[in-house]
């Protein structure tokens, strides 16, 4: 007898075990079919995906802004997906995207960009934090500039190579100013520290966090982000585009030894009368065009972009490659031509607003004026020093590798004879 009701408990046990499983089975695909039927009917149109991982999948690793660019051409200028138990949103035309550019209410960054670190930059931040951090460093660099012309933070040696060493160096430097005896602002770290102090002497914005770690962070951010942009568009621009295409090498040469000479370096205010040059650097922006997608962004309340709805939490991104080669905007766009931004008969290089290699508005890169001059110098005075050329037998890729930014996935060997004067 008792063992028949052991028998008879066990079986009510593992027939309450199971009914409970397949409810709650029935109850999250349930749940997830109104969510996604939800979805289809209140976002921009898009792709199915599988339940709760959603269309990543799907998505090529290292290559996702080939697949957005695919997508775009199904399902038009602006489309909805799942990524995880994300919805994102995104934006492959320029006047859907010049909108969300401008938009206060995109300004955040998603949760997930920041869960689970203890200590963030402000490229990061969202809100308060954010708006603070931003405003000082971008006047921290301008006094700076005014004050030596230069903002550079040197590097260690081999710095490609050595990036874990990174935020131990920025720290030494930190430990460095704060060793100054003098009050002179020389630098990014001097307004830091500065601030920093009048910020606790005057118990200023203390939901703001202004510390070394966030020093240190914000420092890295910036140099990362400018080292990296700068050196993989010269790349592109010296070793690929200037090789592949030997007419304008020799056509920024011929602007170089009008305007420049070849006994002094280059400044940058002779880009003013080397149209030629600066068209050569729009037209590598757009075709090798390093930022596929921007840095996701957050809604902070619902919202429209142009008629389509944007749900409060849902992140958007903006697919600079597809702009970059809608036909739309530019004349046979994978064709590889700088003179698509020559005006008044080659006189004039013009920049068009649907250009934006470092993105745009209030999230757009801090440093993109300095990098543009990096990358105007560097060019010209390479050009102005070396004739370059393909050892014999090599082969020219312009494929890419796609992680954070688009880098050459294969550079060929090269020969750098030096040239004192115009051949």
């Amino acid at each position: 007898m008792f063992l028949l009701l052991l028998l008879s408990n066990n079986f009510i046990s593992s027939q309450l075990f199971y009914n409970i499983s397949t409810g709650l089975i029935a109850f999250c695909c349930v749940t997830y079919l109104i969510t996604t039927i939800k979805r289809l009917l209140t976002l921009p149109p898009g792709p199915w995906g599988l339940p709760f991982v959603g269309y990543l999948p799907f998505l090529e690793k290292n290559n996702e802004y080939k697949d957005l660019d695919r997508l775009a051409k199904k399902y038009g200028p602006v489309y909805s997906l799942s990524m995880g138990k994300d919805t994102v949103i995104v934006v492959n035309d320029w006047n859907h995207a010049k909108e969300v550019l401008k938009n206060d209410d995109l300004l955040a960054r998603p949760e997930a960009y920041v869960a689970g670190s203890p200590v963030v930059s402000f490229i990061v931040m969202s809100g308060e934090p954010w708006r603070v951090h931003r405003h000082n460093t971008v006047h921290f660099f301008q006094i700076a500039h005014e004050a030596d012309g230069s903002v550079e933070i040197e590097a260690p040696v081999g710095y490609q190579e050595k990036l874990k060493a990174l935020p131990k160096y920025m720290q030494n430097e930190i430990d460095q100013h704060k060793k100054k005896q003098s009050k002179e602002f020389d630098d990014y770290i001097d307004g830091y520290l500065q601030e920093q102090k009048k910020r606790k002497n005057n118990d200023l914005n203390s939901n703001v966090p202004f510390d070394e770690e966030t020093l240190q962070a914000n420092m890295v951010s910036v140099y990362q982000a400018g080292s990296e942009t700068v050196s993989t568009t010269l790349t592109w621009a010296i070793i690929l585009y200037l090789v592949k295409y030997p007419e304008y090498y020799e056509k920024i040469r011929g602007e170089i030894a009008s305007v420049i000479g070849f006994e002094r370096l280059p400044d940058y205010s002779d880009r003013n009368q080397m149209p030629m040059t600066m068209s050569f650097i729009y037209e590598v922006h757009r075709a090798a065009l390093i930022l596929g997608v921007n840095l996701f962004r957050a809604a902070t309340c619902d919202l429209k972009v142009g008629n389509f709805s944007v749900p409060k939490g849902a992140a958007v991104i903006v697919n600079f490659w597809t702009i970059n080669h809608d036909p739309f905007l530019y004349i046979k766009p994978d064709e590889f031509d700088p003179s698509r931004f020559l005006t008044d008969h080659g006189t004039k290089a013009v920049k068009p607003p649907f250009l934006t290699p470092f993105s745009k508005g209030k999230r757009g890169c801090p440093g993109e004026g300095f990098a543009n001059i990096e990358i105007f110098l560097y060019l010209v005075s390479i050009v102005q020093r070396y004739k370059i050329e393909c050892e014999p037998g090599s082969i020219l890729s312009f494929e890419a590798h796609y992680s954070t930014i688009r880098k050459p996935k294969s550079i060929p060997p090269l020969i750098f004879t030096k040239i004192s004067e115009k051949t």
